[in-house]
């Protein structure tokens, strides 16, 4: 790819969320100055104070990277307008792939409304109208590609933007991202080539695949939680009671926060072949639990706090079967890159 016109034009945005996924991109470092030769951030309102003026003269955007959960009539208005601007449109963290926490706003009856709204003035504009339900980005748009994670992990982020904004370079620095990817998408990207549209940048197992815990006769004697103590054996969070829900989530991470002692919250999504992860985590837990007395068994169901909450603590607008709402993820065919 030749520099200077034939950069490729990048937009990043973020709807409702804490823009942590837009400081991962941030804390990529080093890997900022090669992607300066390839691809030029035409609109990043975070980072550099863009405005939405700033996409009318610069024509069709080659990627968008859009962060964050669509919760507002803003955010489904950005949604639709960098949709429309843009080639292609990538899902980047829990929030935008699957509607993260802002989403558990949806368990509430009355919806995600808030009490009362400050009265605007000049110094303070009026807030903008919240949707009905908060949604993931797939349910108000097509969707290209998702890089899922709180944040996403700054290797597969580079992967993805090697392999939709870097198209037609030599990629670099591939060794742990490769083996985190599914095969289709490793192979696309180490050929400089556009990976299979609807492509996820993280693995097709469950975090317990490359969990370094180890894992003996699994189970589930009693209920802990996070701060609780626990034995600093190397043993699976699982069997010590801890819910830890690697089980029920893609893997990509690398067992990053098992490996220190951390439960998995399920940041990355389900993996392929799971339909629902809260009903996998309660499959999982109810079948090793290690007593056959009702009563015992009824004594332990209680100490289990806030389940929906727990089991889809990311992911409620769109990976909860009760709950779900369509996604558009992989069905846009209006660009052609």
């Amino acid at each position: 790819m030749k520099q200077g016109a034939n950069k490729k034009k990048v937009a990043v945005y973020t709807a409702t969320g804490c823009r942590t996924c837009e400081h991962a991109m941030v804390d990529l470092h080093y890997e900022v100055n090669p992607l300066t030769h390839w691809a030029e951030v035409v609109f990043w309102p975070y980072l550099l104070g863009s405005a939405w003026e700033d996409l009318n003269g610069e024509g069709r955007v080659d990627v968008c990277f859009f962060a964050g959960a669509v919760q507002t009539a803003d955010d489904q208005a950005a949604a639709v307008r960098l949709r429309d601007k843009s080639q292609i449109l990538v899902a980047v963290g829990a929030c935008a792939a699957f509607g993260g926490l802002p989403g558990l706003a949806n368990l509430s009856p009355a919806g995600p409304e808030p009490e009362a709204a400050p009265e605007p003035s000049p110094e303070m504009p009026p807030l903008p109208p919240l949707l009905p339900k908060v949604l993931a980005l797939g349910s108000v748009v097509p969707v290209d590609y998702v890089v899922p994670g709180c944040p996403p992990t700054p290797p597969l982020l580079w992967a993805a933007f090697q392999a939709v904004a870097g198209l037609g370079t030599a990629p670099a620095r591939l060794g742990y991202a490769a083996s985190r990817l599914p095969g289709p998408v490793a192979e696309a990207l180490a050929a400089g080539l556009l990976p299979p549209r609807g492509s996820v940048f993280a693995g097709d197992k469950a975090v317990c695949a490359s969990c370094s815990r180890v894992k003996e006769e699994k189970l589930f004697r009693r209920v802990l939680r996070p701060y609780q103590a626990y034995e600093e054996s190397g043993r699976c969070l699982l069997e010590q009671g801890l819910i830890c829900q690697g089980v029920a989530t893609r893997e990509g991470c690398g067992g990053l926060c098992t490996a220190v002692g951390v439960p998995c919250r399920g940041c990355f999504g389900k993996p392929p072949a799971i339909v629902d992860p809260g009903a996998k985590m309660v499959a999982a837990i109810s079948s090793t639990i290690d007593s056959s007395d009702a009563e015992e068994i009824a004594c332990l169901a209680e100490d289990f706090v806030d389940l929906a909450g727990t089991f889809y603590r990311y992911l409620l607008p769109s990976q909860c079967l009760l709950m779900a709402t369509p996604m558009t993820v992989g069905k846009h065919e209006d660009h052609n890159p």
